[in-house]
């Protein structure tokens, strides 16, 4: 099975000082893209467990860090990266599945979780300072992403 989307986060802050107030927008694009090995074993009656590996793609353009001097209590100049982060992932689940006699088709995963088989980061540098916080804040960012999980997971369908 292979998919692809992107996701899209956009955060306002405001400040207020006095009685004016200003307001920032940002939005984040990341891209995902994944590669699934997917099977299924019937356990008896209509119970089965989901099972599979799964590799993510997950790609971010701009990525913005901007080192805090300690001693000043002031950020430095902001820097842009690159992220591009690999997840190979083992999913395991449990669901019940129904065919009918006029070819109907029902399947329901209850739960499905993941856990990480290995993962891989990379930066790429494209403007601004480098420094090691820079880098390893960039890094960090893609490496928050856990192992993906669902629940409650419908199938409909119609077989021949």
């Amino acid at each position: 099975m292979y998919g692809s989307g992107d996701f899209t986060t956009t955060q306002t802050s405001t400040t207020y000082t006095g009685a004016s107030s200003s307001s920032v927008t940002v939005t984040d694009t990341w891209n995902f893209s994944t590669s699934e090995l997917t099977g299924r074993y019937y356990i008896g009656n209509s119970f089965n467990i989901p099972f599979g590996v799964a590799m993510y793609n997950i790609h971010k353009d701009d990525f913005k860090y901007q080192d805090l001097d300690t001693t000043s209590s002031t950020y430095r100049e902001i820097t842009y990266w690159d992220l591009d982060y690999k997840i190979t992932q083992l999913n395991l689940g449990i669901g019940n599945e129904w065919t009918y006699d006029w070819g109907g088709y029902l399947g329901i995963d209850w739960f499905q979780g993941g856990a990480k088989l290995s993962d891989k980061v990379s930066v790429k540098h494209k403007s601004g300072t480098i420094s090691d916080a820079s880098k390893k804040g960039a890094e960090k960012e893609s490496t928050d992403i856990s192992g993906f999980a669902g629940a409650l997971i419908f199938t409909f369908g119609f077989g021949f």
